[in-house]
């Protein structure tokens, strides 16, 4: 349970059955019958004998996470992107004019980084690869890594700009190789952060810097992705300082403070604070994107969907399994808000600050204009992760492609801003990482080589990317270890869910020969997936509950009477008259054997409320007789 700062708990709790078996309680959120958005019904694996630390270490037990699976494709128009997309052709036709301009850039260690990461994002945009093979990118990396090591480490800079656009190229060029780097990175992050949560200048302790917090906020986020684990604690003093550093949701460049440096500051007045939409879109954009690593928000949109694969061969709809740098274990795959965070001040934040960006739009900046648009599009990003949607910035994408192609210049690239300070290879880098919408390519997973010509790959498979990078096909889980993990995880494909639904006999089968206690284990995880939000996750848990036909696993299958999807409440119906041997004295009517049977999503209302009708006569039929057998057991509603 955790308490995000306003007394909410993230999950809800509800009364507890009592099953007579090792499974002590369900914890789960309900909305008049329904699962509720945190993914409803979650399981509280409290035991009432104690169990042996060991229990973990079993290799078919361990219910660790597969890795982060991620899915390889886009939607081809995604949420505030009505005219333009990253796939249209005039948007395509822009970038391949920019991309030579920032290939043949200098090798400048800054210059350079920023436009290596430009091309890197481009490729995995256009091409679902990262090009270790463009020889720009590979001497840029061979330029800075070193730097991550030698007596005068990167991260020792005066500023961080570079120091995290480094580190973030590393990660997406070859997160293991360079692993120690970026944990090395990592840790002097964290020494350079004020004792307030602000980043800054070296030289400049007693200043709080929005605009170089952002960078160390994104490398943070970029980390987390490629499967380090982060101090959290760096995150949420980061985030309380960007949510305390505002005024009536505005972000400045840079605040002074005197003493402990406790407070967020004030405006620094030997620093230019005049207020713009670059700090608005650093500040709320970071906020944003902090709160999205703490996982203070529950994503509320996903932005898989359709990225072309014609290059490498992959169909569509494949997954890719990536295992995280620092294992299993990782941040990555843990569940929940990481910390407690005050939700208030949270809100008043992202409210405050959009109506300020809101308010004041333009894709026009006077000045560095690009590098707001790089914050911008970062900003949309974290924020449809959260929300949804880009409310009151609908059209955000297009009109900045509008402004963009008046900009672009006849060779390609992007002209120098106004007031002379952005160069125009600047200018450039940060227009293609808009432009191909950074934000969503730097989550997609690398792939380094493919079978020939796809050969092997079905569509709804999912494969693993080994160490080196290689993507190999992967046939439908079989073991018993495997189905558990693929059920913890939660995120394969639908149609490797569906195989996995016709291999359960076997499963079931080698499920009985183990030991008493590891049955009770994987029993107790298969009832709490009963309320997962996947169809075919709580079809697995019932179908293998109802074929152990263990009376301990009754109450479960009550509960998954009321369902949302009619498919599941038969499968659980069916369980029960196979344990309590009753096959033909509790029955359906020849409605409910006609329709529950059909995909909820072509049902009428009248009837689906037919159907409820029916499984709630049915639910209240098998509550009356599981009480008669063990009348002190107390049952969910």
């Amino acid at each position: 349970m955790v308490d995000i700062g306003d007394g909410e708990n993230y999950y809800k709790k509800a009364p507890l059955p009592r099953i007579g078996s090792n499974l002590d309680r369900y914890k789960f959120g309900q909305s008049e019958g329904h699962f509720n958005q945190t993914g409803a019904m979650r399981m509280d694996l409290k035991v009432r004998n104690a169990v042996s630390k060991r229990r973990f270490a079993l290799a078919e037990l361990s219910l660790i996470l597969i890795g982060l699976t991620i899915w390889l494709t886009f939607p081809a128009k995604t949420n505030a992107q009505n005219k333009y997309y990253p796939d249209h052709p005039d948007v395509r036709a822009m970038c391949d004019a920019a991309l030579p301009n920032i290939v043949n850039a200098t090798r400048d260690n800054k210059r350079g980084t920023l436009c290596a990461l430009a091309v890197v994002q481009y490729y995995k945009r256009y091409e679902s690869r990262v090009p270790r093979d463009n020889e720009f990118v590979k001497s840029m990396v061979e330029i800075i890594a070193p730097q991550f090591v030698a007596p005068n480490d990167i991260v020792d800079e005066q500023e961080l700009y570079y120091p995290c656009l480094a580190m973030i190229l590393l990660a997406e060029y070859d997160a293991k190789k360079y692993a120690p780097e970026i944990k090395r990175f990592l840790q002097k992050l964290k020494e350079r952060q004020r004792p307030n949560g602000a980043f800054t200048y070296k030289t400049q302790p007693n200043s709080g810097d929005t605009s170089q917090t952002q960078f160390a906020a994104l490398a943070m986020s970029v980390a987390k992705t490629h499967g380090f684990n982060v101090d959290v604690e760096m995150g949420k003093k980061a985030l309380n300082w960007l949510c305390s550093s505002h005024q009536n949701g505005q972000w400045i460049y840079k605040l002074v403070y005197a003493g402990g440096g406790n407070g967020p500051g004030r405006p620094d007045p030997t620093a230019n604070n005049q207020p713009g939409q670059s700090m608005q879109a650093a500040g709320l954009g970071s906020v944003y994107l902090l709160s999205d690593f703490l996982q203070l928000y529950q994503r509320s949109k996903s932005m898989s969907g359709s990225l072309s694969n014609k290059d490498i061969g992959l169909p569509r709809t494949v997954t890719i399994y990536v295992k995280p740098v620092d294992g299993e274990e990782s941040m990555l795959n843990k569940q929940g808000p990481l910390v407690t965070f005050e939700r208030g001040k949270l809100n008043n934040a992202t409210k405050s600050g959009n109506v300020n960006l809101i308010n004041n739009f333009s894709p026009y900046n006077y000045s560095w204009n690009y590098y707001f648009l790089y914050a911008l599009e970062r900003y949309a990003y974290f924020r449809e992760q959260a929300e949804g949607d880009m409310r009151g910035l609908e059209n955000w994408y297009d009109q900045t492609i509008d402004f963009m192609k008046g900009e672009q210049q006849a060779d390609g690239s992007f002209p120098r801003g106004q007031d002379k300070k952005e160069v125009s290879i600047d200018a450039t880098a940060f227009a293609v990482l808009f432009m191909v919408r950074s934000s969503e390519v730097i989550n997609l997973p690398i792939s380094t080589s493919v079978l020939d010509g796809g050969i092997g790959f079905e569509n709804d498979q999912v494969i693993r990317q080994d160490d080196s990078g290689k993507i190999r096909g992967l046939e439908a889980e079989k073991s018993l270890s495997d189905m558990l993990d693929m059920l913890k995880d939660g995120k394969a494909s639908q149609k490797q869910m569906q195989k996995l639904t016709e291999s359960l006999k076997k499963q079931i089968v080698k499920f009985r020969k183990k030991d008493d206690k590891s049955r009770g284990e994987i029993k107790a995880f298969l009832r709490s997936m009963i309320g997962a939000k996947n169809y075919f996750r709580r079809l697995i848990a019932v179908r293998f509950l109802a074929g152990e036909q263990d009376m301990d696993n009754a109450p479960a299958l009550i509960y998954a009477l009321g369902d949302p999807d009619y498919r599941i409440a038969v499968e659980a119906h069916n369980g029960l008259r196979l344990i309590s041997r009753k096959i033909d004295s509790l029955v359906l009517s020849s409605f409910a054997k006609e329709n529950a049977p059909r995909d909820s999503a072509v049902l009428t209302e009248e009837e689906k409320s037919n159907l409820r009708q029916e499984f709630a006569r049915v639910k209240k039929e098998w509550t009356d007789w599981y009480l008669k057998i063990r009348p002190g057991a107390e049952l969910l509603d």
